[in-house]
């Protein structure tokens, strides 16, 4: 299946919960008592109860993104970010495309717990930070990035992580700078020019 870009038909913490609730009521309908599973059967449903508690691990974490990393990212830059999805798509890790295929393969499309479309959304987000990176690097090295600005430290003050359904070990000097800079450029594309230039004092220099 082929999908375009965009995003899904509701804000993503929605998404998530919609979808941890449809994994619940997926295994209700497929539970059978012990003594009547199949192996088949059987780890059809461990799956299932995988998925449901992973999701159940991303909300968390998208919680923490939404009351705690956005409010201080837009304190410290000036810059209002008109719904918090963009920061929440920036620090998806690449381990939440797997589970996101997963679970769209693991349903017919008339029975996932939501559109096919969202979660294919979902599993494009890991490469936002990237794409977004880049644009932040180029952008403001044109607008006149401080000299020697320490983004793995902005990461740090922003309490940048990422968003994964297992424990991952600390991020690495270059994943910080990623990060910082994947912000930055979405503040860029968010606002433009004037916004990334409210926001290039955050980095320091």
């Amino acid at each position: 299946m082929a999908y375009e870009y965009g995003t899904p038909s509701r804000p993503l913490e929605a998404t998530l919960a919609v979808l941890r609730e449809g994994l619940m009521h997926a295994y209700r309908a497929e539970h059978l008592p012990a003594h009547r599973r199949s192996p088949r059967r059987a780890r059809r449903l461990r799956r299932i109860r995988g998925w449901h508690r992973e999701v159940g691990r991303l909300l968390v974490q998208t919680d923490r993104v939404v009351h705690e990393t956005l409010p201080r990212v837009e304190r410290d830059t000036g810059y209002t970010f008109g719904a918090p999805d963009g920061l929440i798509r920036v620090l998806m890790d690449r381990s939440t495309a797997r589970l996101f295929s997963g679970i769209l393969a693991g349903f017919p499309e008339e029975a996932l717990p939501v559109p096919a479309r969202d979660l294919a959304l979902l599993g494009s987000a890991s490469d936002d930070a990237r794409v977004l990176a880049l644009i932040g690097e180029v952008t403001l090295e044109v607008k006149g990035l401080p000299a020697g600005a320490d983004l793995a430290s902005l990461c740090d003050r922003w309490d940048l992580s990422r968003i994964a359904f297992s424990c991952r070990g600390d991020l690495t000097a270059r994943e910080k700078e990623t990060l910082a800079l994947a912000v930055l450029g979405l503040i860029y594309v968010g606002g433009g020019t004037d916004a990334l230039r409210g926001a290039v004092p955050a980095c320091g220099g």
